[in-house]
């Protein structure tokens, strides 16, 4: 949806870092960036301030994950050379004039909404970027599983066992041939969200490990990747399912039914698969009217 963001640069001013930079910014339940899934529908530099304008796929998308998308908007762009100041506006959405005054203002959720408990938000983005890590895991041992190693290997490979070449991750093993097994940017995911969530990143550290560190034993990576692969599908369809809202929005302005805005409400207040033994999930995100 690129081709349809809307940009006002000064003149000989690209935008290109703004961006690059914009496509570090994640939706933290989807775990893919807010400009792949369209929510970015303006950009405008001026004299150094930066104006982001956010449309989400529906005005009752949960309140706090609508200002973790625009915190780390502003974060992302703020520091840039060029740029002193950042605005974020979330068009219609049902919290807008809370969320964009104390982001614009940096000013921390809680003061935003000062009835919410304290540290609920932090504890939220921990949940989702838990949850990524599982979902990225699977994608990586999907291709490690689809290029035919078996699970006693992929259960004792090393992170200094793999290596990238031309775009492609290659292990070997002591004694063995290289094996190609995958894509750079997958594993690439992988260990960054892995270092996000400070697990050890040695070369001696266990390539799969589950959300404490620990490797898996052969007896149960089998388990574990069913279970995972959930986690996959669940982020697969709730990116999907956003996509076809904003399609509805930009086909008319006036947005997508009542029953739409419910309908995703409950996909991300709770309507994933299979999490619940994954990860230890908050309460149902917030919703304001």
């Amino acid at each position: 949806m690129h081709e349809e963001l809307a940009c006002d640069f000064p003149t000989g001013y690209s935008g290109a870092v703004i961006l690059e930079r914009l496509a570090l910014v994640l939706d933290p339940e989807l775990d893919e960036p807010i400009l792949d899934l369209g929510f970015v529908r303006g950009l405008r530099l001026r004299s150094g301030h930066a104006e982001v304008a956010l449309r989400l796929p529906t005005s009752w998308c949960a309140v706090n994950f609508a200002y973790l998308m625009a915190e780390d908007v502003r974060k992302a762009l703020l520091g840039l050379d060029g740029v002193s100041r950042v605005s974020v506006s979330l068009g219609d959405h049902c919290a807008a004039a809370e969320i964009e005054a104390a982001v614009n203002d940096g000013r921390p959720f809680a003061e935003a909404f000062p009835g919410e408990p304290a540290g609920s938000l932090e504890a939220l983005r921990l949940t989702f970027l838990r949850k990524g890590f599982l979902g990225r895991q699977e994608r990586l041992l999907r291709e490690l599983r689809g290029a035919g190693c078996p699970t006693a290997a992929i259960c004792a490979l090393r992170l200094g066992e793999v290596s990238v070449a031309d775009d492609t991750v290659v292990f070997r093993r002591p004694g063995g041939a290289p094996v190609e097994v995958g894509s750079a940017a997958v594993l690439g995911r992988y260990l960054q969200r892995r270092a996000e969530l400070g697990l050890d990143c040695r070369p001696a550290a266990p390539l799969i490990v589950d959300l404490e560190g620990r490797p898996f034993p052969e007896e149960r990576l089998q388990a574990h990747y069913e279970a995972i692969r959930t986690v996959r599908v669940a982020l697969e369809a709730n990116g999907s399912f956003c996509r076809a809202l904003l399609s509805v929005q930009h086909l008319d302005d006036a947005g997508p039914s009542q029953n739409a805005d419910r309908n995703l409400r409950h996909s991300r207040e709770g309507g994933n698969l299979g999490l619940q033994d994954l990860s230890s999930r908050p309460g149902p995100p917030l919703a304001r009217g």
